[in-house]
């Protein structure tokens, strides 16, 4: 349960780091320099926090 909970809350966060990579990209091709960045630091957070969840759940896992 614990595992299942932890891939589904790195999954998620994975595609909210994918969600912040295109609206940089929109805000970048605006010449919106400012916001593009932020969301490209927001999305690098997000992409790392969503690893390092999928990391827990893999040593969350029991053992079969």
């Amino acid at each position: 349960m614990k595992f299942s909970l932890l891939i589904l809350l790195a999954t998620a966060l994975f595609v909210a780091a994918v969600y912040f990579f295109h609206g940089a990209g929109d805000l970048l091709t605006a010449k919106d320099y400012v916001a593009g960045t932020l969301f490209v630091l927001s999305g690098l957070a997000l992409a790392k926090t969503g690893l390092e969840l999928a990391r827990l759940a893999v040593l969350a896992r029991t053992p079969r």
